[in-house]
């Protein structure tokens, strides 16, 4: 029914979408009807509505691309557009358009900014004319302005896939654990670290012990680097590992009782060099200089050391329960976000290149301008984690890892998601009744 007469029987403002049922009339019976969840009726209960309605504005250039998203050929008088059709769950700054389930098939893009980039040699010729140029009346304004490079890919779009990597993964998630078995992946330095060759100083004298025991590898004197003389209070702890001395020692103590291996440093030095690689990224020859060891015993100590850490650790990523969130919660979030319960991001690591060309693609990241490994992480509001979710290919987006994670099977109705701008997913958890809470980051401003 493509007419305006079919808007009027009955139903109160209906969605001017084409195939769209929503209407005012069913939304106050859904309100008068009992909730299964509560046992009360759904216009008291804490659960989400199921969607709103949204005038169409009265600003001419947005008028127009409203009609043009409805596609339709005749239209009510006063057009409304319900919030299953809007990308952030009602216009926005971003997508001021409906553009979800319009009834035909249609291209959805999220808007994003303009990323404007100015290429090197732009700069070094710009800098050169600024400098050979005497002349004092020559303003900003020169043409060399015009020769800013701006990058927008709106029109651009890739699959979605994840990377192949040799990683196993359990296929089924419990909420006191999220790992089982896993095969971690070999980190060792990238090529384009230059080896440190032939650098000796007379002060500092290298003797080479080779060895083909197992366990032992080059030992190499010099190295001043040592727990018992560098983790003395808890601001060096932090500083090395990123967490407490107590926490350190614990841990150092909790390591010696499952060592496995036949290494000559102390089980506290080499849970050190582990960490200090994980907190500040340090190369392994910087980490075999402040040893003592070599490059490849350094390596070696970080690879084996890292399945044992993750056996042992992984039980301290757990779902909280709901009341142990809400008791927990800060105070500022007590005051405008209360029923929060997990707040996510997406981070990234960098990695080697591949040379297969196809995980090459899946693994680069456009944000990070290098290939990655990019994982889900879910922070309760006092900030204790609860999800970390598997690798993904830097290249797959927010929503794809949110849906693919398993995230989703952690959230109960009711529950509140904090995320930033970039997570489009009010569509996989308006079926959940859970609420998607997006503030408003501001440049120079605090969080409201």
């Amino acid at each position: 029914m493509d007419s305006a007469e079919s808007y009027k029987k009955g139903g109160g403002n209906s969605c001017a979408v084409n195939s769209c049922t929503n209407n005012r009339r069913k939304l106050q019976m859904w309100k008068k009807s009992m909730c299964e969840l509560h046992n009360e009726l759904h216009n008291d209960c804490p659960c989400l509505i199921p969607y709103k309605f949204h005038l169409m504005p009265s600003d001419e250039l947005t008028k127009l691309e409203w009609i043009k998203a409805i596609n339709r050929k005749t239209l009510p008088k006063h057009v409304y557009v319900c919030s299953e059709h809007f990308l952030d769950g009602a216009p926005s700054k971003r997508n001021p358009f409906p553009k979800l389930k319009l009834g035909y098939d249609s291209k959805v893009t999220p808007g994003r900014r303009k990323l404007a980039r100015r290429e090197t040699a732009v700069k070094k010729l710009k800098l050169s004319y600024e400098n050979d140029s005497g002349d004092d009346n020559v303003s900003d304004s020169t043409g060399f302005e015009a020769l800013d490079i701006s990058v927008n890919n709106d029109n651009e779009t890739y699959p979605e896939a994840t990377c192949s990597f040799n990683v196993a993964y359990p296929e089924t998630v419990t909420k006191s654990t999220q790992y089982d078995e896993t095969d971690f992946l070999i980190y060792d330095d990238h090529p384009y670290a230059e080896k440190w060759s032939d650098m000796q100083t007379t002060s500092t004298q290298t003797k080479l012990l080779l060895t083909e025991e197992k366990g032992v590898q080059s030992k190499i004197e010099g190295g001043t680097m040592s727990a018992n003389t560098n983790i003395v209070t808890d601001s060096d702890a932090l500083l090395y590992t990123g967490v407490t001395k107590e926490v350190f020692f614990t841990l150092v103590e909790l390591l010696r009782a499952d060592n496995q291996f036949n290494f000559q440093l102390d089980i506290a030095d080499q849970l050190l060099l582990v960490l200090m690689r994980l907190k500040l990224h340090l190369i392994f020859d910087d980490l075999g200089r402040r040893f003592g060891i070599s490059k490849s015993l350094a390596c070696k100590l970080f690879n084996s050391w890292m399945p044992v850490l993750a056996e042992q650790l992984k039980g301290l990523v757990v779902w909280l329960p709901r009341e142990t969130i809400r008791a927990c919660i800060p105070e500022s979030f007590r005051e405008n976000y209360p029923r929060t319960t997990v707040i996510i991001d997406c981070a990234e690591t960098f990695i080697q290149r591949p040379t297969n060309l196809k995980s090459r693609s899946e693994t680069y990241s456009n944000y990070k301008s290098h290939n990655t490994a990019k994982y889900l992480v879910g922070i309760a509001p006092h900030g204790h984690i609860m999800f970390i979710s598997r690798a993904f290919g830097g290249r797959a987006s927010d929503k794809f890892i949110v849906e693919k994670s398993g995230f989703c099977q952690y959230l109960l109705p009711g529950d509140e998601v904090m995320a930033d701008r970039g997570f489009t997913i009010d569509d996989l958890l308006f079926p959940l009744r859970v609420k998607l809470n997006i503030p408003a980051f501001t440049k120079c401003q605090t969080t409201t």
